[in-house]
């Protein structure tokens, strides 16, 4: 019995710790970059690569893909928006808090972003 209720408080513990987003959805997410033609440059925030393009950033931030390719320049905002698991924190309210203040209440969606160069 000692046991069932100390596995009870660990289990009460780290999910009170940590809000809902944190503990099921990660921190970071990965964000996928494609153009027309392969090859352009993209840049989001401080983050540069050429296209395909792969990344994991952090939740909640604010950022722009900006591609570029023969001269040519588009830019888009990744999209955020509340990630489903962060209702499940009104069972656990202090994981609200967590999860606002951490960025981790949000996701970005969609994940995969296509530049196209071939039109004029």
């Amino acid at each position: 019995m000692k046991n069932v209720v100390l596995w009870i408080m660990l289990l009460s513990f780290v999910l009170s710790a940590s809000g809902c987003c944190s503990i099921f959805a990660g921190g970071g997410q990965v964000i996928t970059v494609n153009s027309k033609p392969e090859g352009a440059k993209v840049q989001l925030g401080s983050l540069q690569g050429t296209t395909p393009y792969q990344v994991k950033l952090p939740k909640g931030k604010d950022y722009a893909i900006r591609a570029t390719y023969a001269g040519k320049t588009q830019t888009t905002p990744l999209e955020k928006k509340i990630d489903g698991v962060f209702w499940i924190n009104i069972l656990i309210p202090i994981g609200l808090i967590i999860d606002a203040a951490t960025g981790n209440m949000y996701k970005y969606d969609p994940t995969v972003y296509d530049f196209d160069f071939t039109g004029s």
